[in-house]
């Protein structure tokens, strides 16, 4: 069902001309949007995103006496995303995307934990966008690294965890949500701001033996369970 008007104003698009005469106006808008069309305003550095992310070389993977992989590098409080009390006993360490069909559910799962384990658990996130899967992935990783560059990085997060959608209006109305200006956030991501980690967060993923999302860790070991708020409970209690 479509939930927006046919016309509308795109992130990173200014407002329409209103009054103008008929021979000053532009070509018409085609009916059908070409997706080859810059429908975020940053398509360019994610585009050069996505080839650096196709360069990252597989990692020799770190593993216990057991033989399971081991979250590398450790989780570190000074540089991880975290949601949570700085220094809490324990960590969880999400390799995560956005616009995902699973990123919906794992924002929900996200929320029951910081709910139950508020003083105790550190929460982080660390990139893991699979272009070929989810094209919009790598974009809304921008415009997360976007906020946490003039804002706050789980603000917008946890609302691009509970979108339904991922199409521009989407991130704008998200963007509004988490009290970001659209307009700055997306010259940060015309500029890759956070490019870097992003690709960093893709090579830890890599040397932690991650190959789909979403992956936890807790305390630096691969959790297995259900990924649900009862069993992920039972394993951080």
């Amino acid at each position: 069902m479509d939930e927006f008007p046919e016309r509308r104003r795109l992130l990173g698009q200014s407002d329409p001309p209103r009054n103008r005469p008929e021979r000053d106006r532009g070509p018409a808008i085609p009916d059908v949007v070409d997706e080859d069309l810059d429908l975020f305003g940053a398509e360019d550095a994610a585009s050069a995103l996505i080839e650096r992310l196709k360069d990252v070389q597989p990692a020799a993977v770190l593993r216990s006496e057991d033989g399971e992989p081991l979250l590398s590098p450790v989780f570190d409080p000074a540089r991880d995303r975290i949601e949570g009390p700085f220094g809490a006993a324990r960590s969880l360490v999400v390799f995560g995307a956005f616009g995902t069909p699973t990123s919906h559910a794992l924002g929900r799962l996200l929320d029951d934990v910081r709910e139950r384990f508020v003083a105790t658990v550190d929460v982080a996130w660390r990139h893991y966008p699979d272009p070929d899967a989810h094209p919009r992935a790598a974009v809304l990783a921008l415009a997360c690294e976007a906020s946490a560059a003039i804002h706050t990085f789980w603000s917008l997060a946890n609302e691009l965890l509970r979108l339904r959608h991922d199409d521009p209006i989407d991130l704008h109305t998200a963007m509004q949500r988490a009290r970001l200006d659209p307009k700055r956030a997306l010259a940060a991501m015309r500029a890759g701001t956070g490019a870097d980690r992003i690709v960093d967060d893709v090579a830890s993923a890599r040397a932690s033996a991650v190959t789909y999302t979403p992956t936890l860790f807790i305390d630096g070991r691969r959790y297995h369970g259900e990924l649900d708020g009862a069993a992920l409970a039972e394993a951080l209690g």
